[in-house]
């Protein structure tokens, strides 16, 4: 497929079939998410795959599915097959950016007190994308649940505390879904967001 047709394609879904998603696909959407950039090849990104009915289940009870349903929507997470937990590692960025080539002239560790844009907040969102994209290419959907949602994922998945957990992506075939209230807002025109050589 076309990359300008995978971004053309691209829409959050939140409804799925029941059909099983292939692993092979699933490895090479994963893969996808690997191979995202991440600031000085600090490799902070961590997947967990999700595909056993039970945890499903219980991740989607940790994300307030219940509550979801109650306001007129599909059980999304418990049915999507395949959930792909974006987390990052914080402290392998803090280490990266410790050593010789990227201590800057003072030679002090980094703190994430240094930090004014976190660059693993960042490379989750490469990551996610990637997903997202990679999902199209393959001839599945893909939603997106931020982590604000999960307050019990660490426990439900047994994530160790020094590791936070941006979201997950659903991954599915796609079914018919009630779409998003949002989109009623339609896409802001170009020239209201793209703005060439300074802003104006």
């Amino acid at each position: 497929m076309e990359f300008r047709d995978v971004v053309r394609r691209r829409r959050m879904v939140r409804n799925y079939t029941d059909e099983a998603v292939d692993s092979a696909i699933i490895d090479r959407i994963v893969n996808a998410g690997v191979k995202a950039p991440s600031a000085g090849f600090s490799q902070g990104q961590r997947f967990i795959v999700v595909t056993d009915e039970y945890v499903r289940r219980a991740v989607a009870r940790a994300g307030g599915e219940k509550e979801y349903v109650a306001d007129g929507f599909d059980p999304w997470i418990s049915k999507a097959p395949v959930h792909i937990v974006i987390c990052v590692d914080k402290g392998a960025y803090l280490q990266r950016y410790s050593e010789p080539d990227k201590t800057g002239v003072d030679g002090k560790p980094s703190q994430e007190s240094d930090w004014i844009v976190p660059f693993w907040w960042v490379d989750a969102g490469a990551s996610m994308m990637a997903i997202l994209y990679a999902a199209v290419d393959e001839g599945v959907a893909a939603g997106f649940l931020g982590a604000q949602a999960f307050d019990e994922l660490h426990e439900v998945l047994g994530i160790p505390s020094d590791i936070s957990v941006v979201g997950i992506c659903t991954i599915g075939h796609a079914a018919e879904d009630r779409k998003s209230g949002s989109l009623k807002r339609g896409w802001n025109p170009s020239d209201d967001v793209v703005m060439w050589e300074r802003w104006s």
